[in-house]
């Protein structure tokens, strides 16, 4: 199979059966795999208006998985300009495998001093919205891989709470900013984080209020890290996994009306005997308590 013929296939609407072949092709040449990605992303990077076709998209992501599968992480500067285009942020959005793949992706091939490149992307105000939540959490998968200390990681999380751009500061992003927050620093960015909060009371306050914060804090840091920990996908599990999740991405996401974001982080469960199993759950996920946190 050509170049030109695996772009038709990965940019049609094909199914495991049909990309499997290819990609184990691909994954067992590496220098057809590393001439395919290069030719692919260079394409991307001079043409990023072709991420309005849907067909686009799935090449992508087929492009993606690839990279993820092989671990090619000469291909992280590409990867960057692509997913902070422009058009990116305009046609991608956060209920699709394109999107919510790219923390685990940048994860794992950003290279050891990306903390600081990946950081002032996310505190752009320019930075689409999809984009920014996914900087956060590549900084969050950096540090559950030990790829960034716990010291460089707080003070990565107390820049944030006080430089990113009010207009990103939207209720996923705030939410995840809190749980971060917690887990590596718990009391010693307490009083950051309520100022974060009455900063963005607007933001937070129909879903989430002020007074379920501190039920994080009461949780301890390092149950809230455990948690994210166990949640952490890591690395790329088996191409049949891997290709099944893209594919079908929406069935196995269905059922989850929690934002992307939220997807990424797991569920707190908390001791409060006084609330009905019934009521609305404190977290502020719209659920029922015996549906959430009360499980």
């Amino acid at each position: 199979m050509n170049t030109a013929e695996r772009t038709e296939l990965f940019s049609s609407a094909a199914n495991i059966e049909a990309l499997t072949p290819a990609f184990q092709e691909l994954l067992e040449n590496k220098e057809a795999l590393a001439a395919f990605l290069q030719t692919t992303l260079d394409g991307f990077v001079q043409n990023p208006a072709k991420l309005a076709d849907e067909s686009g998209r799935r090449l992508l992501s087929c492009v993606f998985l690839l990279v993820g599968e092989s671990a090619s992480k000469e291909f992280y500067p590409q990867i960057m300009k692509v997913i902070t285009s422009e058009a990116f942020g305009a046609n991608v959005t956060r209920d699709e495998w394109l999107s919510s793949d790219i923390s685990r992706l940048l994860g794992i091939i950003s290279p050891d001093d990306a903390m600081d490149e990946i950081l002032s992307w996310l505190l752009k105000a320019s930075t689409a919205q999809v984009v920014a939540e996914q900087m956060l959490l590549t900084l969050s998968c950096r540090w559950i891989a030990r790829r960034d200390s716990d010291a460089a990681f707080m003070a990565t999380i107390k820049r944030i709470l006080s430089e990113i751009p009010k207009g990103l500061v939207q209720f996923e992003i705030a939410m995840a900013l809190v749980i971060n927050a917690v887990a590596v620093g718990g009391d010693l960015l307490k009083t950051q984080l309520f100022a974060f909060y009455r900063e963005h009371e607007k933001v937070l306050s129909d879903r989430f209020a002020e007074k379920n914060l501190q039920s994080f804090f009461d949780l301890g840091k390092q149950r809230i890290k455990n948690m994210l920990t166990g949640n952490y996908m890591g690395g790329y599990g088996p191409l049949p996994v891997e290709l099944n999740r893209l594919v079908n991405y929406a069935e196995v996401t269905k059922g989850d009306d929690e934002p992307t974001t939220l997807k990424s982080l797991p569920p707190i469960t908390r001791d409060r005997p006084k609330i009905g199993r019934n009521e609305p759950c404190p977290c502020g996920s719209g659920k029922k308590y015996k549906h959430c946190c009360g499980r």
